[in-house]
């Protein structure tokens, strides 16, 4: 299966680094323009009423306040100075400038989380197809569940970045990587080995609550967070691929769960090659975001055949 998303992985795991503001926001040009703006419109009541009356319903709705409203029309002043400079566009803040649309932040990432959370309504597809005796019935049930949640607040981050709605993303994004490698315990314990699932999804469990008490309550570590996402995802693959591996010839569908795989991690060369917004709104992630829609229909397709698999090897033990 080729080494080559081996040496991704563990080169994006050693080359993940923590953020600390960002060239645009620390450059002059930058902190002069919010410096001026904040004082000609935010400080002044006549200015700061002026600002309120002026601002469209959508953008006050999203809790745009005058200084919001400041650095975002000074990030693009600054994007111009540079551009005049000949100077690669910076980031701010660790992140890219994007144009507004309707007040969201980074509409693409949007559209894309959307997509991502309305794919895991295949479940219901999967509900059709599949009988509720079935091994890995309910664990697919409550991988869609955490999936919906967790692609509704990567959708909330990314129309307004708030630190609430940064940590509620990173943390929600976190359960569905374990939920993940939860779901690929159950499919190679066996949902019918109580106890072994049961003690390894209470590990996962304990894994998940310290990493989230870690970052709430000790420190909010980007890097961190990166690494262990990084580190869980690979396990999940490397368990995955195994699994594929032993099933190749016995099962066709072992063919799609590979697929998924090998996309998932080509999808991370995305994240390595990080560029600026193409057109100001497709930046690297919002395509990783795009990548991975259709990778959850196929996963689903997969899911869907594997279950009719384990629900006709049930009705053969029981001699139905």
């Amino acid at each position: 299966m080729g080494t080559f998303p081996w040496i991704l992985w563990w080169w994006f795991l050693g080359h993940v680094v923590l953020v600390e503001g960002s060239r645009g926001d620390r450059s002059y040009i930058y902190q002069r323009c919010t410096d001026d703006c904040e004082y000609e419109n935010c400080t002044r009541p006549v200015s700061l009423q002026h600002f309120r009356e002026s601002q469209p319903w959508v953008e006050t709705l999203l809790h745009w306040s005058c200084v919001d409203e400041c650095r975002y029309q000074c990030m693009w002043t600054t994007v111009e100075a540079f551009r005049r400079d000949n100077i690669d566009v910076p980031q701010f803040y660790g992140k890219w400038p994007f144009v507004r649309v309707l007040g969201i932040q980074e509409p693409a990432s949007v559209v894309f989380s959307v997509l991502n959370s309305l794919y895991h309504l295949r479940i219901f597809t999967y509900r059709a197809a599949v009988p509720s005796s079935t091994p890995m019935y309910y664990v697919w049930h409550i991988v869609a569940a955490i999936g919906i949640h967790a692609w509704t607040w990567s959708t909330i981050f990314h129309t307004r970045d708030f630190p609430l709605t940064e940590k509620m993303d990173y943390f929600c994004a976190f359960s569905l990587v374990l939920a993940n490698l939860g779901s690929l315990f159950c499919r190679i314990l066996g949902t019918q080995n109580q106890t072994r699932v049961g003690v390894a999804l209470m590990l996962l469990l304990m894994f998940y609550l310290q990493h989230i008490y870690y970052l709430a309550f000790v420190k909010f570590d980007y890097g961190y967070n990166m690494k262990v996402n990084i580190a869980v995802g690979f396990v999940n693959l490397v368990g995955w691929l195994f699994w594929c591996r032993r099933h190749w010839t016995q099962l066709p569908h072992t063919r799609k769960c590979l697929a998924v795989m090998v996309g998932m991690n080509l999808l991370l060369l995305l994240e390595v090659l990080d560029f600026p917004p193409l057109g100001w709104t497709f930046d690297a992630h919002s395509l990783w975001h795009a990548g991975t829609v259709p990778l959850g229909f196929l996963w689903y397709s997969f899911i869907i055949e594997d279950g009719k698999y384990l629900a006709e090897q049930g009705k053969w033990k029981k001699g139905v």
